[in-house]
């Protein structure tokens, strides 16, 4: 019988620290229902990560407590169907799935009194004179839906991972109360509740972005196409065989199948690389630099345009 070969429980949790993710800080912009929203995949950044910019009429509620944060959180319902004679239910169907987002507002902004009061502030003018500012919060208030993009960023501004949160359409459905105190700020808590967006047929949208999360793409398990590849340099001694393979990557750092790649060394080299990327030197290779050539064609896809990886003959 063959053994049983052992496997470490740190190999398999397959841990990645690099992927625990933090908003450092955030930003929550609001536009009059309905405002586009960013949809599709890639839209909150361009190629090199940056932050592309909202559409004009997003506003920012500026800062927020740092006590509180931002929270997102989820309400679901579920109607299990139970079974005459069976212990766990043999059905069960969701009936309510609702996200809602709650953050505390601290600048005393046009904004924030609209969101605060329920109030419609569009046409309200400062006296002319003394600049005071007074409007009537309504008796009978209604419904003020708005549209909401909300921006994390962990990281560095060097290297900034962007959490995304897109709701086109929601709604202030809980007030926390203002607290006048010598210690405090005069601010409210509010709750907004998401809804679905006929035209665009979601509540809630969610993403990542940034130069810092473009690192880490390869190692979240997303697919995504290759575009380009390149090879790390190499070192072998005279007579010998490497001790590992060529490793290829890809544009985002993911190391791609050598069995997708064809190798070809430079010509006179003396070099030999096997399917698995082994490189072999024999007695008489040219002693210092040399290349061999790369070729990655994509499962299913066309091969990519060729590379030379840089190879040392000692």
């Amino acid at each position: 019988m063959a053994p049983i070969s052992s496997t470490p429980l740190t190999t398999l949790k397959a841990a990645q620290r690099q992927l625990l993710l933090k908003p450092l800080d955030a930003a929550v912009f609001l536009a009059p229902w309905p405002t586009p929203t960013p949809v599709t995949p890639g839209s909150m950044t361009d190629a090199s990560g940056n932050l592309l910019p909202l559409p004009a009429a997003y506003q920012s509620v500026g800062l927020i407590d740092k006590k509180s944060g931002v929270s997102f959180a989820r309400a679901v319902t579920a109607a299990p169907i139970e079974a005459y004679g069976e212990m766990q239910p043999v059905r069960d169907d969701i009936t309510s799935d609702v996200t809602s987002l709650e953050f505390e507002p601290q600048q005393t902004s046009l904004l924030n009194l609209a969101l605060t009061t329920n109030t419609n502030l569009s046409a309200v003018q400062a006296n002319s004179t003394s600049g005071e500012v007074g409007f009537w919060q309504p008796a009978t208030p209604q419904i003020n839906y708005y549209s909401a993009v909300v921006i994390g960023k962990d990281g560095t501004d060097a290297n900034p991972i962007y959490i995304f949160k897109i709701m086109p359409k929601v709604a202030v459905t809980k007030w926390g109360g203002e607290q006048w105190t010598p210690t405090n700020l005069m601010s409210e808590k509010l709750t907004l509740t998401a809804f679905k967006d006929d035209s665009l047929g979601y509540a809630v949208a969610h993403g990542f972005g940034g130069a810092g999360w473009k690192q880490l793409l390869a190692s979240t398990g997303f697919k995504y196409t290759a575009t380009g590849v390149t090879a790390a340099p190499m070192t072998v001694t005279h007579g010998t065989t490497s001790t590992s393979p060529l490793v290829v990557t890809d544009q985002f750092g993911g190391v791609v199948s050598n069995a997708n790649c064809v190798f070809t060394p430079a010509t006179g080299s003396g070099l030999t690389v096997n399917a698995a990327g082994y490189v072999t030197a024999a007695a008489g290779a040219t002693q210092g630099n040399t290349t061999i050539g790369v070729v990655y064609t994509p499962t299913g896809g066309s091969a990519l345009p060729s590379l030379n990886a840089a190879i040392t003959v000692n």
